[in-house]
C-alpha cells in the first residue's frame, strides 16, 4: 500500500539517501492536495505581490534601455520607481520564503498530531504558522549573520556553518525550544552526518535548478527579444506576467528542498534518539484484537499463525 504520509511513523523513519529523495516527492503526490490549499491561502498572495514588484521593475528597466538615459527619471517607470517597486518584490520574496517554510513544516506538524482521517486545513495552520513565522525571521536573521562571518573570514567554516544549521527550522517548529537549544540541537544532529547532509542539499539544488529553468524560459525570451529590438506588444504586462511567473514557480522549487530537509531531520532523529522506534514498540497491545472463533477449524487443525 502507498505511503500516504497520515500518521507519525509514517515520518519518524530511518531513511537513505535515494528514501529521503523519494519521500520528498512521494509526500507531493500524497500530500499535494490539500497541502496545496493551504499554499493558496497563505502563501500565494505574498508570493503574487513580490512577482509583480520584481516584474514592474523589471518592466522598467526595459522601457528605460529601450529609450535611453533620457528615461532615467522620467515616465512611469522612472529609477525611483524602479526602487519602489524592487524594493516590494525583493521584501516579498523573504515574506514568501518566510511563510513558506513555517507553513510546511507547520503542516506536517499538524499532520502527524491530527487522525489520519482528518484533513489538514488552512484554518488550522495558520495560527501556529502566525507564531512561528516571527520565530523563524528573527532566528533567521541571526543564523544569516553567523554564516555570513564564516564565509567572509574563510569560505569552509561559512560552508560548515550552512550545512550544520540547515535543519534549524525543522528543529524549531518540531521541538519548540529555544534559540541556543535549538542550535546546539542542530550540530548535535549532523554530527557524523554533515557529508550526507551536505550531498541531500547538493543534489535538491541541482533538481531545483534545472527545473527551475523551466520557470524562467518567459522572462529570458523577453530578455533576447529586447535585446535584439525586436518589438514586443504590450511588453510591460508581459513582463510582470513573466517575472511573476518565475517568482511562483521559485517558490513551488523551494518546498522539496525544505520537506527533503525535514525528512533528514526525521532520520537523524532516528538515527540518534529512536523516537519512532519507542512509539512503534508503545503502540503493540493498545490496538484492538478481534477474536478468531474457532467454528471455522475442525479439531484436527492447528489454526493460523
Amino acid at each position: 500500500m502507498r505511503n500516504t504520509f497520515t500518521h507519525e511513523l509514517d515520518y519518524r523513519q530511518e531513511r537513505d539517501f535515494g528514501q529521503k529523495i523519494n519521500a520528498t516527492f512521494a509526500f507531493l503526490q500524497a500530500q499535494g492536495r490539500p497541502l496545496g490549499r493551504v499554499l493558496l491561502y497563505i502563501v500565494l498572495p505574498v508570493a503574487l505581490l513580490s512577482g509583480i514588484g520584481m516584474g514592474i521593475g523589471q518592466a522598467g528597466i526595459f522601457s528605460m534601455l529601450g529609450q535611453g538615459s533620457r528615461s532615467m527619471t522620467a515616465g512611469p517607470f522612472g529609477s525611483v520607481s524602479n526602487g519602489l517597486a524592487f524594493a516590494i518584490g525583493v521584501t516579498g520574496a523573504l515574506l514568501t520564503y518566510l511563510l513558506l517554510t513555517a507553513t510546511l513544516y507547520e503542516y506536517v506538524r499538524l499532520r502527524m498530531a491530527l487522525p489520519a482521517e482528518e484533513e489538514v486545513t488552512p484554518a488550522l495552520v495558520w495560527p501556529h504558522v502566525r507564531t512561528s513565522a516571527w520565530w523563524i525571521l528573527l532566528s533567521g536573521i541571526v543564523l544569516a549573520v553567523l554564516t555570513s562571518v564564516g564565509f567572509v573570514f574563510l569560505f569552509f567554516p561559512g560552508v560548515y556553518l550552512a550545512v550544520a544549521l540547515s535543519p534549524f527550522f525543522a528543529v524549531m517548529v518540531m521541538e519548540r525550544n529555544g534559540f541556543s537549544k535549538n542550535f546546539s540541537r542542530c550540530f548535535e544532529l549532523v554530527s557524523g552526518y554533515w557529508w550526507a547532509t551536505f550531498g541531500l542539499l547538493f543534489v535538491m539544488w541541482i533538481i531545483q535548478s534545472f527545473v527551475g529553468l523551466v520557470f524562467q524560459i518567459p522572462t529570458y525570451l523577453l530578455m533576447g527579444l529586447k535585446i535584439a529590438s525586436i518589438p514586443i506588444p504590450g511588453e510591460g504586462i508581459l513582463t510582470i506576467a513573466a517575472r511573476t511567473f518565475a517568482t511562483i514557480g521559485q517558490v513551488l522549487l523551494y518546498a522539496p528542498t525544505m520537506l527533503a530537509l525535514l525528512f533528514q531531520y526525521f532520520n537523524l532523529i532516528e538515527i540518534k534518539d529512536g523516537v519512532g522506534m519507542r512509539h512503534l514498540v508503545d503502540s503493540i497491545g493498545q490496538q484492538p484484537t478481534t477474536p478468531v472463533s474457532s467454528a471455522a477449524y475442525r479439531p484436527d487443525e492447528e489454526g493460523e499463525y
